[in-house]
Protein backbone atom coordinates (compact mmCIF):
# COMPACT_ATOMS: atom_id res chain seq x y z
CA UNK A 1 0.00 0.00 0.00
CA UNK A 2 1.09 3.63 -1.00
CA UNK A 3 0.77 6.10 2.01
CA UNK A 4 0.00 10.10 0.29
CA UNK A 5 -0.29 13.29 1.89
CA UNK A 6 -1.50 15.53 -0.38
CA UNK A 7 -4.88 13.97 -2.81
CA UNK A 8 -2.64 15.80 -5.73
CA UNK A 9 -0.08 13.57 -4.98
CA UNK A 10 -2.02 10.81 -6.28
CA UNK A 11 -2.26 11.71 -10.21
CA UNK A 12 2.01 10.92 -10.00
CA UNK A 13 0.77 7.16 -9.79
CA UNK A 14 -2.62 6.76 -11.34
CA UNK A 15 -5.73 8.61 -13.33
CA UNK A 16 -9.03 6.66 -11.69
CA UNK A 17 -9.63 5.34 -8.61
CA UNK A 18 -12.89 3.59 -6.64
CA UNK A 19 -12.78 6.38 -3.45
CA UNK A 20 -13.82 5.50 0.39
CA UNK A 21 -13.89 8.33 2.81
CA UNK A 22 -13.62 8.65 6.79
CA UNK A 23 -11.51 9.02 9.92
CA UNK A 24 -11.45 5.02 10.04
CA UNK A 25 -10.94 5.31 14.02
CA UNK A 26 -11.36 1.60 15.01
CA UNK A 27 -11.61 0.06 11.74
CA UNK A 28 -14.67 -1.61 13.00
CA UNK A 29 -16.75 -3.73 11.49
CA UNK A 30 -19.31 -1.14 9.88
CA UNK A 31 -16.01 0.23 8.18
CA UNK A 32 -14.92 -2.96 7.03
CA UNK A 33 -18.26 -2.99 5.46
CA UNK A 34 -17.37 0.04 3.53
CA UNK A 35 -13.72 -0.78 2.95
CA UNK A 36 -14.80 -4.35 1.41
CA UNK A 37 -17.01 -2.93 -0.92
CA UNK A 38 -14.64 0.03 -1.93
CA UNK A 39 -12.16 -2.70 -2.59
CA UNK A 40 -14.79 -4.90 -4.58
CA UNK A 41 -15.76 -2.34 -6.67
CA UNK A 42 -12.11 -1.56 -7.94
CA UNK A 43 -11.48 -4.23 -8.59
CA UNK A 44 -14.40 -4.93 -10.91
CA UNK A 45 -13.26 -1.21 -12.66
CA UNK A 46 -9.90 -2.51 -12.57
CA UNK A 47 -8.79 0.70 -10.66
CA UNK A 48 -6.85 1.19 -7.42
CA UNK A 49 -9.11 1.33 -4.06
CA UNK A 50 -8.26 4.40 -2.40
CA UNK A 51 -8.64 5.29 1.87
CA UNK A 52 -9.11 9.03 2.42
CA UNK A 53 -8.57 9.69 5.94
CA UNK A 54 -7.50 12.01 8.41
CA UNK A 55 -4.15 13.29 10.48
CA UNK A 56 -6.79 14.39 13.16
CA UNK A 57 -10.47 13.75 14.49
CA UNK A 58 -11.81 16.30 12.25
CA UNK A 59 -14.00 17.07 15.91
CA UNK A 60 -11.45 17.84 17.38
CA UNK A 61 -11.07 21.14 15.04
CA UNK A 62 -15.04 21.63 14.24
CA UNK A 63 -16.50 21.06 17.49
CA UNK A 64 -13.37 21.61 19.79
CA UNK A 65 -13.97 17.46 21.34
CA UNK A 66 -10.93 15.03 21.73
CA UNK A 67 -12.25 11.84 21.19
CA UNK A 68 -9.86 8.57 23.02
CA UNK A 69 -8.35 6.50 20.36
CA UNK A 70 -9.28 3.44 19.43
CA UNK A 71 -6.95 2.59 16.98
CA UNK A 72 -3.30 3.66 16.89
CA UNK A 73 -2.51 5.39 13.02
CA UNK A 74 0.42 2.98 12.45
CA UNK A 75 -2.07 -0.20 13.54
CA UNK A 76 -5.26 1.58 11.25
CA UNK A 77 -2.43 1.43 8.34
CA UNK A 78 -2.13 -1.71 8.77
CA UNK A 79 -5.62 -3.28 9.15
CA UNK A 80 -6.33 -0.81 5.54
CA UNK A 81 -3.37 -2.74 3.76
CA UNK A 82 -4.87 -5.80 5.23
CA UNK A 83 -8.31 -5.24 3.70
CA UNK A 84 -7.01 -4.59 0.09
CA UNK A 85 -6.63 -0.77 0.23
CA UNK A 86 -4.36 0.19 -1.96
CA UNK A 87 -3.57 3.78 -1.48
CA UNK A 88 -4.33 5.86 1.67
CA UNK A 89 -4.33 9.59 1.27
CA UNK A 90 -3.81 10.74 5.19
CA UNK A 91 -4.77 14.67 5.05
CA UNK A 92 -4.45 17.11 7.58
CA UNK A 93 -7.61 18.64 8.80
CA UNK A 94 -6.74 22.43 9.04
CA UNK A 95 -9.43 25.14 9.11
CA UNK A 96 -8.76 25.65 5.13
CA UNK A 97 -10.11 21.88 4.64
CA UNK A 98 -12.58 22.18 6.64
CA UNK A 99 -13.73 25.31 5.06
CA UNK A 100 -14.66 23.51 2.06
CA UNK A 101 -17.77 23.58 0.05
CA UNK A 102 -19.33 20.45 -0.59
CA UNK A 103 -19.32 21.14 -4.08
CA UNK A 104 -15.44 21.85 -3.52
CA UNK A 105 -14.60 18.25 -2.38
CA UNK A 106 -16.94 16.74 -5.05
CA UNK A 107 -14.83 18.81 -7.78
CA UNK A 108 -11.45 19.10 -6.67
CA UNK A 109 -10.90 16.33 -4.75
CA UNK A 110 -12.63 13.42 -5.60
CA UNK A 111 -13.61 13.98 -9.61
CA UNK A 112 -10.40 16.00 -9.89
CA UNK A 113 -7.29 15.00 -7.91
CA UNK A 114 -8.24 11.33 -7.69
CA UNK A 115 -10.18 10.69 -10.60
CA UNK A 116 -12.71 8.91 -8.67
CA UNK A 117 -15.27 6.37 -10.64
CA UNK A 118 -17.39 5.42 -7.60
CA UNK A 119 -16.73 6.38 -3.70
CA UNK A 120 -18.39 4.06 -1.15
CA UNK A 121 -19.48 5.57 1.75
CA UNK A 122 -21.47 4.91 5.01
CA UNK A 123 -25.44 5.60 5.31
CA UNK A 124 -24.33 8.75 8.17
CA UNK A 125 -21.74 10.04 5.96
CA UNK A 126 -21.29 14.24 6.29
CA UNK A 127 -18.82 15.87 4.53
CA UNK A 128 -17.73 19.63 3.67
CA UNK A 129 -17.81 22.79 5.59
CA UNK A 130 -20.44 22.39 8.53
CA UNK A 131 -21.18 19.10 7.64
CA UNK A 132 -23.71 20.07 4.81
CA UNK A 133 -23.00 17.26 2.19
CA UNK A 134 -24.78 14.16 2.79
CA UNK A 135 -24.99 11.47 0.59
CA UNK A 136 -28.00 12.73 -1.47
CA UNK A 137 -26.04 15.57 -2.35
CA UNK A 138 -22.53 13.22 -3.11
CA UNK A 139 -25.27 11.43 -5.23
CA UNK A 140 -26.35 14.57 -7.36
CA UNK A 141 -22.70 15.98 -7.34
CA UNK A 142 -21.80 12.39 -8.77
CA UNK A 143 -24.18 12.48 -11.83
CA UNK A 144 -22.71 15.69 -12.78
CA UNK A 145 -19.23 14.64 -12.69
CA UNK A 146 -19.19 11.01 -13.70
CA UNK A 147 -19.05 9.38 -10.69
CA UNK A 148 -21.20 6.54 -9.04
CA UNK A 149 -22.02 6.54 -5.26
CA UNK A 150 -22.28 3.38 -3.24
CA UNK A 151 -24.18 4.03 0.33
CA UNK A 152 -23.50 0.96 2.54
CA UNK A 153 -26.00 0.19 5.46
CA UNK A 154 -24.86 0.51 8.82
CA UNK A 155 -23.77 -3.11 10.29
CA UNK A 156 -25.97 -4.39 13.24
CA UNK A 157 -24.60 -6.69 16.04
CA UNK A 158 -27.15 -8.59 18.08
CA UNK A 159 -26.93 -7.25 22.14
CA UNK A 160 -24.95 -4.35 20.77
CA UNK A 161 -27.04 -2.34 18.26
CA UNK A 162 -25.59 -0.30 15.19
CA UNK A 163 -21.61 -0.36 14.93
CA UNK A 164 -20.00 3.36 15.32
CA UNK A 165 -17.31 4.52 16.75
CA UNK A 166 -18.93 6.51 19.56
CA UNK A 167 -20.50 2.41 20.07
CA UNK A 168 -16.87 1.02 20.73
CA UNK A 169 -15.34 3.85 22.98
CA UNK A 170 -18.57 3.16 25.32
CA UNK A 171 -17.77 -0.37 25.22
CA UNK A 172 -14.26 -0.14 25.77
CA UNK A 173 -15.18 2.68 28.92
CA UNK A 174 -17.32 0.12 30.22
CA UNK A 175 -14.90 -2.69 30.11
CA UNK A 176 -16.78 -4.90 27.89
CA UNK A 177 -14.01 -6.23 26.77
CA UNK A 178 -15.78 -9.18 25.08
CA UNK A 179 -18.32 -7.20 23.31
CA UNK A 180 -15.58 -4.47 21.78
CA UNK A 181 -13.90 -7.84 20.30
CA UNK A 182 -17.16 -8.53 18.55
CA UNK A 183 -17.51 -4.83 17.60
CA UNK A 184 -13.88 -4.51 16.02
CA UNK A 185 -13.70 -7.80 14.85
CA UNK A 186 -10.67 -8.35 16.66
CA UNK A 187 -9.37 -7.54 20.06
CA UNK A 188 -9.01 -3.89 21.30
CA UNK A 189 -5.14 -3.00 21.50
CA UNK A 190 -3.48 -0.41 23.16
CA UNK A 191 0.21 0.57 22.44
CA UNK A 192 2.86 1.76 25.34
CA UNK A 193 6.33 1.05 26.89
CA UNK A 194 7.22 -0.40 29.71
CA UNK A 195 8.67 2.12 32.41
CA UNK A 196 9.32 1.34 36.11
CA UNK A 197 6.82 1.00 38.73
CA UNK A 198 7.11 0.19 42.36
CA UNK A 199 8.31 -3.15 41.81
CA UNK A 200 5.87 -4.74 43.93
CA UNK A 201 5.24 -7.38 41.91
CA UNK A 202 8.44 -8.72 41.47
CA UNK A 203 8.41 -9.34 45.34
CA UNK A 204 4.69 -10.68 45.44
CA UNK A 205 5.85 -13.58 42.63
CA UNK A 206 4.15 -11.66 39.96
CA UNK A 207 6.25 -9.46 38.11
CA UNK A 208 4.65 -6.94 36.30
CA UNK A 209 5.21 -4.13 33.36
CA UNK A 210 3.97 -1.12 34.05
CA UNK A 211 3.02 0.61 31.03
CA UNK A 212 3.17 4.14 29.66
CA UNK A 213 0.54 4.36 27.05
CA UNK A 214 1.97 6.35 23.89
CA UNK A 215 -1.43 7.52 22.46
CA UNK A 216 -4.37 9.14 24.34
CA UNK A 217 -6.09 5.64 24.36
CA UNK A 218 -9.74 5.01 25.54
CA UNK A 219 -9.03 3.10 28.80
CA UNK A 220 -11.03 0.19 29.81
CA UNK A 221 -12.21 1.22 33.47
CA UNK A 222 -10.00 0.08 36.86
CA UNK A 223 -10.04 -4.00 37.32
CA UNK A 224 -8.08 -7.04 36.22
CA UNK A 225 -8.44 -8.32 32.37
CA UNK A 226 -6.97 -11.52 30.28
CA UNK A 227 -5.47 -10.24 27.22
CA UNK A 228 -2.14 -11.10 25.09
CA UNK A 229 0.85 -9.03 24.91
CA UNK A 230 3.36 -8.72 22.25
CA UNK A 231 7.06 -7.04 21.68
CA UNK A 232 9.14 -7.98 18.82
CA UNK A 233 7.88 -11.12 16.88
CA UNK A 234 6.78 -12.65 20.80
CA UNK A 235 3.05 -13.16 22.32
CA UNK A 236 2.17 -14.41 25.57
CA UNK A 237 -1.23 -14.32 27.26
CA UNK A 238 -1.42 -11.87 30.33
CA UNK A 239 -3.68 -10.63 33.21
CA UNK A 240 -3.73 -7.04 33.29
CA UNK A 241 -4.38 -4.41 36.21
CA UNK A 242 -5.56 -0.87 35.79
CA UNK A 243 -6.19 0.98 38.32
CA UNK A 244 -4.51 3.01 41.48
CA UNK A 245 -3.21 -0.60 43.53
CA UNK A 246 -6.43 0.54 46.64
CA UNK A 247 -4.40 -2.69 48.70
CA UNK A 248 -0.98 -0.17 49.07
CA UNK A 249 -2.76 2.95 48.54
CA UNK A 250 -1.42 4.44 45.53
CA UNK A 251 -2.86 7.75 43.96
CA UNK A 252 -1.79 7.22 40.68
CA UNK A 253 -3.79 5.07 38.34
CA UNK A 254 -1.14 2.65 36.53
CA UNK A 255 -1.60 -0.33 33.69
CA UNK A 256 0.66 -3.18 34.94
CA UNK A 257 0.76 -6.42 32.94
CA UNK A 258 1.96 -9.83 33.91
CA UNK A 259 2.92 -11.89 30.89
CA UNK A 260 2.18 -15.48 31.56
CA UNK A 261 4.87 -18.33 31.25
CA UNK A 262 7.91 -15.82 30.58
CA UNK A 263 10.46 -14.56 32.49
CA UNK A 264 12.77 -11.77 31.24
CA UNK A 265 13.80 -8.15 31.79
CA UNK A 266 11.46 -5.70 29.30
CA UNK A 267 12.12 -2.51 30.73
CA UNK A 268 12.27 -0.26 27.94
CA UNK A 269 10.42 -2.17 25.13
CA UNK A 270 7.58 -1.22 23.04
CA UNK A 271 4.45 -3.33 24.35
CA UNK A 272 1.07 -3.91 22.43
CA UNK A 273 -1.69 -5.16 24.70
CA UNK A 274 -5.29 -6.99 23.91
CA UNK A 275 -8.34 -6.22 26.39
CA UNK A 276 -10.08 -9.89 25.36
CA UNK A 277 -12.37 -10.39 28.64
CA UNK A 278 -12.83 -8.40 31.85
CA UNK A 279 -11.91 -10.89 35.14
CA UNK A 280 -13.18 -8.88 38.04
CA UNK A 281 -13.40 -5.01 40.05
CA UNK A 282 -10.02 -4.28 41.48
CA UNK A 283 -10.79 -3.84 45.11
CA UNK A 284 -8.58 -3.62 48.01
CA UNK A 285 -7.60 -6.78 50.10
CA UNK A 286 -6.81 -7.48 53.89
CA UNK A 287 -3.24 -8.04 53.61
CA UNK A 288 -1.00 -9.24 51.13
CA UNK A 289 -1.01 -12.80 51.30
CA UNK A 290 -4.78 -12.49 50.14
CA UNK A 291 -3.80 -10.46 47.61
CA UNK A 292 -1.27 -13.30 46.03
CA UNK A 293 -4.19 -15.56 46.32
CA UNK A 294 -6.35 -13.42 44.64
CA UNK A 295 -3.57 -12.76 41.74
CA UNK A 296 -3.00 -16.68 41.52
CA UNK A 297 -6.69 -17.08 40.81
CA UNK A 298 -6.65 -14.57 38.27
CA UNK A 299 -3.50 -15.70 36.68
CA UNK A 300 -5.23 -19.24 36.31
CA UNK A 301 -8.52 -17.89 34.97
CA UNK A 302 -6.91 -16.25 32.52
CA UNK A 303 -4.56 -18.96 31.02
CA UNK A 304 -7.64 -20.55 30.92
CA UNK A 305 -9.84 -18.51 28.97
CA UNK A 306 -6.77 -17.62 26.34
Amino acid sequence: MRLLKHTEDFKKYESESVVTIGVFDGVHRGHQAIINECVKAAARKKVPAVALTFERNPRELVCGESPCVITAPGRKLEILEYLGIDYTVTVRFTKKFAALEPGEFCRDLLAGHLGVRRVCVGENFHFGAGGRGDVDFLRSEGRKLGFAVSIIPMVTIDDLGQVSSTLIRGLICEGRAYDVMKGLGRPYTVTGRVVAGHSRGKRLGFPTANLALERDFCVPPDGVYAGKASFGDQKYSCAINIGSNPTFGDERTALEVFLIDFDGDIYGESLEIEFHHRLRDERAFASEGELVRQMKKDVARARGLL
